[in-house]
């Protein structure tokens, strides 16, 4: 798990955190690691936020949670440690602290870590009691992280036809290893995106990625940005919520994120375990102490459900879509990267081209001309559902799409149609699909009515009618055991807090009736 020069059996490293430095538009978050540890470049980070943002609502106990879910994951990391606050939390909060990095270390040790003996993290609280405090919301507006990816596209445009005006909050982060916080293609897609929906975008400045060395799990199949930017993105949105006056924040979280299998130490989630639901739902359960709430509206979605709702239903903002952490300034995707690869299948398989996402076909086939779908792939993975893989949704879309469609689709775009190198691109794609020809696949499946259940009640029913316009779904019994892991695990970890006061009367969002599908 730690580098050579880092990991010491037996040695008990020290995290101490020092108080939040809050000041007009920024806040600051420090500590210290004894001994130091090659994890960190630098034991700090900032957030600043718009100076039209009001960071003095956000009372000091916020910011402390907020520390603490951008760096709980890294305590798991830095195992075995002692993590030191200076100050008391609330009724039980130390054990629902110690049990979520519980959960995040059964992932890291699945995937490739270290075990180490005894207790790997100890929590000491000493100082002054900062328990949770309800906050005066009094805005009927919801927010929501921001990237510009499909899925924070689609639950942005879904935010913005159900509630009023909603804030997304995007987080600009940059590190030298990674081009998905900077250029041309975000700058346009933040730009165009309260000009198209009716909504508002507040930036958060942070450099959280970069004081951490994204190399120090480098031997596990997880590396720290996995385990951390969410987290990250959870916290910035939180902050801006609050600081606007706003009870409810959400982030996306697809349905192949909930997959999970039981395992010696507990539950095997999925590698970006810090954004499903059995995490969003923990820390919604800690946020409700403070009158707020978090979330998201794709749980039930599967990858391609997702991308099939933005360009269905919401396909005057898909052309903005942009996630490719490869992607050079400029350009909305690298074209030729398993993500953007998966991108193009799906969207070939709506009958749409790859162009519209700023993706080339051509150029895609053409890299993956030698590429074969159901070669195996080292370390293989843990299936974490018996029968389904999220490998499999670009392999049924491969299967359903013959050459001559591709070759129509390619033929109509402007972009694509008269490319030198389409034929070798069609030979590609008839090389891939071949290997696929006797591949037997489970039928897609339907999204998961079990995880409407997470959904705020205000929004559960017609998000479910927006689903079944669109989707079948699936049958209960599919996923009914994972859906009931995912829930006993977040009971677990929320238990040890306290019962939550009788909340204050929050606002209720502006709800309005789905569109129509006339009125599209």
């Amino acid at each position: 798990m730690f580098t050579t020069s880092d990991y010491q059996p037996g040695r008990v490293r020290r995290v101490r955190l020092h108080e939040p430095r809050i000041g007009d538009h920024d806040v600051l978050f420090s500590w210290e690691v004894t001994p130091p540890s090659d994890l960190y470049l630098r034991s700090d980070f900032r957030l600043s936020f718009p100076p039209d943002l009001d960071i003095a609502r956000v009372p000091p106990a916020l910011w402390w949670r907020i520390a603490m879910i951008c760096l709980h994951t890294h305590w798991a990391l830095l195992r075995p440690c002692r993590v030191e606050l200076p100050i008391r939390l609330g009724a039980g909060e130390r054990d629902f602290w110690l049990r979520l990095i519980d959960a995040a270390l059964v992932n890291l040790l699945e995937y490739g870590g270290t075990p180490c003996p005894g207790r790997a993290v100890d929590l000491v609280e000493a100082g002054p009691a900062l328990v949770p405090v309800a906050l005066e919301c009094t805005s009927e507006r919801v927010a929501a992280a921001f990237s510009g990816g499909k899925d924070s596209l689609t639950q942005s445009a879904l935010l913005a036809e159900l509630t009023d005006h909603p804030l997304l909050v995007t987080i600009t982060s940059p590190v030298p290893w990674a081009n998905d916080h900077g250029g041309a293609a975000r700058e346009r897609a933040m730009r165009e995106i309260v000009r198209r929906l009716p909504v508002e975008l507040v930036e958060v400045g942070s450099d959280f990625r970069s004081c951490w060395n994204n190399g120090f799990t480098a031997g596990t199949r997880l590396s720290v940005n996995e385990m951390t930017d969410v987290l990250l993105y959870q916290a910035a949105t939180v902050a801006a919520a609050a600081a606007n006056g706003i009870s409810r924040s959400f982030l996306a979280s697809e349905a192949d994120l909930q997959y999970n299998l039981p395992c010696p130490g507990g539950l095997l989630q999925h590698r970006h375990f810090v954004a499903t639901a059995t995490t969003l739902t923990s820390l919604d359960a800690l946020l409700r102490q403070f009158g707020l709430g978090l979330g998201s509206l794709t749980y039930p979605l599967h990858m391609p459900q997702v991308e099939g709702l933005l360009w269905r239903r919401y396909h005057e903002i898909a052309d903005l879509q942009f996630s490719c952490w490869l992607a050079l300034d400029g350009a909305q995707a690298c074209g030729t990267c398993g993500q953007c690869s998966e991108v193009a299948f799906v969207l070939l398989a709506e009958g749409l081209s790859p162009t519209r996402a700023g993706i080339d076909p051509v150029a895609m086939l053409c890299a993956r001309a030698d590429w074969r779908p159901t070669q195996p792939q080292t370390p293989a993975p843990r299936m974490l559902h018996q029968t389904r893989a999220t490998r499999q949704h670009v392999w049924r879309c491969i299967q359903g799409v013959d050459v001559g469609q591709v070759e129509a689709i390619l033929g109509r775009d402007p972009q694509t149609c008269d490319d030198s190198r389409v034929g070798e691109a069609l030979d590609a794609y008839t090389a891939i699909r071949a290997d696929l020809a006797e591949l037997e696949l489970p039928p897609a499946p339907g999204y998961i009515g079990g995880f409407l259940d997470l959904i705020d009640p205000d929004l559960r029913d017609p998000l479910r009618e927006i689903f079944e316009e669109y989707f079948e779904p699936a049958p209960e019994t599919e996923f009914a055991a994972m859906v009931a892991r995912s829930n006993a695990l977040t009971r677990r970890i929320a238990a040890p807090l306290a019962p939550e006061a009788p909340p204050r009367a929050r606002p209720r969002p502006a709800f309005r009736a789905p569109r129509c599908a006339a009125g599209r």
